[in-house]
């Protein structure tokens, strides 16, 4: 594995803190090194809120900011550069006289698509694309279907026998799943804007279709 892999693997760490709070944005991590020392992290924790380039460079301290001009950012999407709820991270990067940025994928999103990337490398700094590309878009699948594709990206969820059944007898509710699928399948239910059921499950299991099973937002 090398540096720049451990470093945007710190990235999709601290992004996933983000889950089930962000969207319709993208969960996004940072972290900044200088040498082989990480001077500062953050991630993207809300929507609405600082994304996590400002957070990352908010959480340097002390002495450590006369070091950001002498070291590297890794971002595990493109930053942004555009006017949206917040200013440009791109431009903070050049404010902030970052030498070189390291980026897991491009956003899709057409606003930035590339602009960003442009725009830092336009100021002269050194930027990387695509480590742990793959990573990267797939912790952001939804929002990588619905910028490339433009639909909603969907989870097909169902439990059944060995024998392939997926019901009662006569439609008499029975669960099939054990504690651990439930929680699995509320943690899904946390990620995701809206459930469809079929008829007879609505009709005979009437569940609750609730998180209660995982901390997070109601679908």
């Amino acid at each position: 594995m090398t540096l720049h892999e451990t470093y945007m693997l710190r990235c999709l760490q601290l992004a996933r803190n983000g889950l089930g709070a962000v969207a319709p944005n993208p969960m996004v991590g940072a972290v900044l090194v200088h040498g082989d020392r990480i001077i500062g992290e953050g991630w993207h924790r809300r929507y609405g809120g600082a994304h996590a380039e400002v957070e990352c460079l908010g959480s340097v301290r002390g002495a450590d900011r006369a070091l950001i001009p002498e070291s590297t950012i890794y971002v595990s999407l493109e930053p942004c550069a555009h006017h949206g709820k917040t200013p440009p991270c791109a431009d903070l990067l050049v404010a902030e006289r970052v030498p070189r940025v390291v980026v897991g994928c491009r956003d899709p999103f057409p606003a930035v698509a590339g602009k960003g990337i442009e725009k830092l490398r336009a100021a002269g700094i050194d930027v990387t694309v695509g480590v742990r590309e793959a990573e990267c878009r797939g912790l952001n699948a939804a929002f990588f279907t619905a910028h490339t594709q433009g639909r909603p990206f969907i989870t097909l969820k169902w439990a059944q026998t060995a024998d392939g059944q997926i019901a009662g007898f006569r439609g008499r509710r029975t669960a099939i799943s054990n504690a651990l699928s439930a929680r699995l399948t509320h943690r899904l239910r946390a990620t995701h804007a809206g459930i469809l059921v079929g008829t007879n499950t609505a009709l005979y299991d009437d569940p609750e279709l609730s998180t209660r099973h995982w901390p997070g937002a109601q679908p």
